[in-house]
């Protein structure tokens, strides 16, 4: 484990030195091999968390349209997170199928009403200039992951592999939170990349800090370590998930973001409610080892101040619930985003505006659902969430279905109780979910769509008490 994040953290660095501290003209070039290692190799995992890292942000480096690389002058550049998309599904082409899912015919007819969106797009206007249509095509290029991820990644240590990798990223996320908010610089700041960056304020002086390192990695993380302990794996201590759980917890905490302390919450709570049953010994322990670490961060004065601010801006949740839609005036979503979007849907409330101008020009992640809705449609909107329903209850069904005792009964489960504290953070603090993707999400969607339905699709005997270990499907 240790040479595989030593070159992990290794091609990361490289990545870093290569972006922000050499000549611009060595950028290209190291991008180059690093695509060219990746086609090379057999180690998806690894270079699927490395992916995932330069596309969703570390430390303050890898922010948007940072890594990237000019393939056609006079086009926009094109993150080099699409190119391995691209690899992707060129190596996934040349592996044999790994046969059929549960959810193939949903995601075909999502596929289909994508090409519809796409076509209603031009018919109700879309820019015919290069840089739309190349626009176009980076928006849907990321759901191609779930073609080549299901051929990649082929049994349940592969996605095993993938937290070995992601795990740590949820540590360093937390110490760039605690570093940022003690210092009011990134560390990409204190390493001399940027002098200014949005989110730093001076906690000190009564500003509250809301920068969030990492968070699809986060939220990935979080996940991975309710799968694991549900599991029961033992390739890691159960101390170590419990410790990632943690750590995810205080990310969001310190960021003072509600929608995602609702939804990580939510997710845990239920976790702990219908998954997870510890021994006295082990809550004992859990207990123990959580208050060392949260008294330990309340030990440095600022963050301590953090937490207080953190805690005041939760509370204004109150005054929603007393019927002030804006929070106190800390919610425009409610009070301006929301109609804003609504009001041009409802032009076109049956298929929504498609990939036209009008969407891109209305669009507005920050209230997602209503951004379906202006996208896709009532139409849309069903059909993803009829999907959402259905993945989940397979999923349940076959969880009820083994007998206690099975290994794979509580991992199960895991997806059902998570989704929707991930769909809540989703519905409050930014899109996850919608008919296009960028490529950090795109990689946390289809690694865990494609984990669940292959999860489903171990074998088992529901009626005798005999775990039966997960297939090796042939590279």
């Amino acid at each position: 484990m240790i040479r595989k994040l030593a070159t992990f953290f290794l091609l990361l660095g490289v990545t870093i030195l290569a972006t922000y501290y050499a000549p611009a003209a060595a950028k290209t070039p190291c991008y180059i091999l690093l695509l060219i290692l990746y086609f090379r190799s057999n180690q998806e995992a690894m270079w699927l968390a490395f992916f995932l890292t330069i596309s969703d942000g570390f430390w303050g480096f890898f922010n948007p349209f940072e890594v990237v690389i000019t393939l056609i002058p006079g086009l926009p550049q094109i993150e080099v997170a699409h190119i391995y998309i691209i690899l992707s599904v060129i190596k996934a082409s040349r592996r044999e199928s790994p046969g059929a899912f549960f959810h193939d015919n949903f995601l075909k007819l999502m596929g289909v009403y994508i090409l519809l969106l796409v076509f209603q797009g031009y018919l109700l206007g879309l820019s015919g200039e290069l840089n739309v249509q190349f626009r176009l095509v980076k928006f849907i290029l990321p759901l191609a992951l779930f073609y080549s991820v299901p051929r990649l990644f082929r049994k349940e240590e592969d996605f095993r592999e993938c937290f070995v990798y992601i795990f740590p990223m949820a540590f360093l996320a937390l110490f760039a939170q605690v570093f940022t908010i003690t210092t009011s610089i990134t560390p990409s700041q204190y390493l001399g990349v940027y002098k200014k960056f949005w989110f730093t304020v001076d906690v000190a002086k009564g500003k509250t800090y809301r920068g969030f390192y990492s968070s699809a990695t986060v939220l990935t993380a979080y996940f991975g370590a309710f799968y694991l302990l549900a599991r029961k794996d033992k390739y890691f201590h159960f101390l170590y998930p419990f410790a990632v759980i943690a750590a995810c917890l205080l990310c969001v905490v310190l960021s003072a973001t509600r929608g995602w302390l609702l939804g990580f919450s939510l997710s845990f709570i239920l976790f702990l409610a219908f998954v997870l049953r510890l021994s006295f010994k082990r809550v004992a322990t859990v207990g123990v080892a959580a208050t060392v670490m949260i008294a330990g961060l309340l030990l440095i004065p600022v963050v301590e101040k953090q937490f207080t601010n953190a805690f005041k801006r939760f509370t204004t949740l109150e005054k929603l619930a007393g019927g002030d839609v804006t929070a106190g005036g800390t919610l425009s979503r409610i009070s301006e985003r929301s109609p804003r979007v609504l009001d041009k849907w409802s032009e076109t409330p049956i298929t929504g505006w498609g990939f036209s101008n009008t969407f891109f020009k209305y669009a507005d992640f920050h209230v997602a659902n209503q951004n379906i809705l202006l996208h896709a449609g009532i139409l849309g909107a069903l059909i993803m969430g009829s999907f959402f329903i259905f993945y989940h209850g397979k999923l349940l069904a076959r969880s009820l279905q083994l007998l206690p005792g099975h290994p794979m009964k509580d991992a199960l489960l895991v997806f059902v109780v998570f989704f929707p504290g991930w769909f809540l953070i989703h519905s409050s603090s930014g899109q996850h979910f919608s008919f296009y993707s960028d490529p950090g999400n795109g990689i946390v969607l289809s690694l865990y769509f494609t984990m669940g339905a292959l999860a489903c699709k171990f074998p088992y005997n529901p009626n005798r008490n005999n775990p039966v270990p997960p297939p090796v499907i042939p590279s």
